[in-house]
């Protein structure tokens, strides 16, 4: 009885075993693409109506796409568009708004301001940059009219070491 008892449990140990190490595992794809929260915008008053539609960076006015795919403003291609645009419209006489663009790369070497597109050029707006609770940074401009406003960043840290593109001849 001793040795069928150690027997089955054995053989129970050995079944647990393989149903363990065999058994089927069901995992979701990850995707890990950054993304960006779109521009968010908001009334300096609780009174002032508006409405606003994000634009993708590849439809912004006075973009141009550089060889290395990126989109930058026209006339500064060391700059590029940090996140998609904003289109505020609607706005009457006194009336204004605050636009706020996620900028995690703040301070990791990458600066930036908001811009508005005048017809011609980029304008650079007042800037401010805040923390949320999640500890998300935010570049935003205040005092704003219609127009469509964008976020302009650029890269303030040490160049990056060139690598050549030939072996040398030794």
């Amino acid at each position: 009885m001793k040795k069928a008892f150690k027997s089955m449990f054995v053989l129970l140990i050995v079944v647990g075993l393989v149903a363990v190490v065999f058994s089927p595992v069901i995992a979701k794809k990850i995707d890990t693409t950054p993304t960006l929260r779109d521009p968010v915008v908001s009334p300096m008053k609780t009174s002032d109506t508006f409405t606003s539609s994000v634009v993708e960076v590849g439809f912004l006015k006075g973009a141009v796409q550089l060889e290395s795919q990126l989109m930058a403003p026209v006339g500064r291609t060391d700059e590029q568009f940090g996140s998609n645009g904003v289109l505020v419209n609607g706005l009457s006489g006194k009336e204004k708004v605050q636009v706020c663009f996620e900028f995690n790369l703040y301070n990791y070497k990458w600066a930036g301001n908001v811009f508005l597109w005048n017809g011609t050029q980029w304008v650079k707006q007042a800037t401010t940059f805040t923390s949320d609770p999640a500890a998300t940074t935010w570049a935003c401009a205040s005092g704003l009219g219609n127009g469509t406003y964008a976020l302009i960043m650029y890269y303030w840290g040490p160049q990056e070491m060139s690598s050549p593109t030939e072996l040398p001849d030794v």
